[in-house]
């Protein structure tokens, strides 16, 4: 290895003294440059630190003061599973009652009307009978929490006519269905069978909830006015093209109510529209749980664009006062 002449190394040398006096130079203006912004840094961190203390007093009021109490829920439209394991789901995932009740604390929902999806589906009188006795077990079994409602099929006119009577004179229900005409046992709400159903309702003083299309709708409306009437679900099959008509026909027609579930609720307005045009006292909340999932309308409800008072309206306060004009 060869080593740099004395020459080389002088200059290397003065080379290193001018740098190192460059370096000590700029070091000295950025010294100087920095000291304006750390101090304006540390102010501002005191001010932060203040300004902290202040939000954390703040934070600390507020929290002292007591919570709002959440507001309740009431889901007018719920199918229990049965004892004989119909559940009404894709895919069963709530299999028992307490499962059921389970979920329903898990959303939010504290009470409910329940039905039985045994006697839903039911293919004989037989079948129809053991799910309201189901319904009514439970009832029992979870006091103060749950109200019956009676399902049966005109399709078996005498045994449903006897099984209204019975639920209301001796279960105590003041709500028959959700009544669907599409199930196991399919029936016209045109028919003579369905048109002494609706007669024996109103008899008995009782409230109908019925699954209908849009035609159906109109049809049931202008055949019974005498009767009060729960439409489930804000759309049908035609939900883009009906919505709106069926939402406006309820309106129309003081003896009508609407409840949540189904179709429709997820598509941003038409709960608005349905406060606009029905008005904020005959729209229920109804989840159609088991089937649905009741987070999913409760999530649509609170952060609606409605005033609170008109939320709590439709989350129990409406259903209780239709209730209440039934004796239930």
């Amino acid at each position: 290895m060869s080593y740099p002449s004395a020459r080389v190394r002088s200059l290397h040398s003065a080379r290193r003294e001018f740098l190192k006096k460059s370096f000590v130079f700029l070091g000295g203006l950025a010294s100087a440059s920095a000291s304006p912004r750390s101090a304006q840094a540390t102010e501002g961190n005191s001010l932060h630190t203040l300004g902290d203390s202040s939000h954390t007093a703040a934070v600390a009021g507020k929290a002292s003061q007591p919570k709002a109490p959440a507001p309740r829920v009431f889901d007018a439209h719920l199918h229990c599973p049965g004892d004989d394991g119909d559940t009404g789901q894709w895919y069963p995932i709530t299999k028992t009652f307490d499962e059921f009740v389970a979920y329903l604390d898990r959303t939010g929902v504290q009470r409910g009307i329940i039905n039985s999806m045994r006697a839903q589906d039911a293919k004989t009188p037989a079948d129809f009978v053991a799910g309201n006795r189901e319904v009514a077990r439970y009832v029992e079994a979870y006091k103060e929490r749950f109200l019956g409602a009676c399902v049966v099929n005109p399709t078996f006119i005498d045994e449903a006519l006897r099984e209204v009577e019975d639920c209301r004179k001796k279960l105590g229900f003041v709500w028959v269905g959700e009544l669907c005409n599409y199930t196991v046992n399919p029936y016209q709400y045109t028919s003579k069978e369905f048109e002494q159903l609706v007669q024996q309702v109103v008899k008995m003083n009782m409230i109908l909830q019925v699954h209908t299309e849009l035609e159906e709708e109109e049809y049931i409306i202008r055949k019974f006015p005498q009767a009060t009437l729960v439409f489930a679900h804000f759309g049908d099959s035609h939900e883009e093209e009906h919505i709106f008509k069926r939402i406006d026909l309820v309106g129309q027609n003081k003896n009508c109510y609407l409840d949540t579930s189904g179709r429709g609720h997820n598509r941003l307005g038409v709960l608005e529209y349905a406060v606009k045009s029905i008005g904020p006292d005959r729209i229920l909340f109804g989840s159609d749980f088991t089937v649905n999932d009741p987070s999913t309308v409760l999530a649509r409800i609170h952060n609606s664009f409605l005033t609170e008072e008109q939320k709590n309206k439709i989350l129990s306060h409406n259903v209780e006062a239709l209730l209440k004009k039934f004796g239930a």
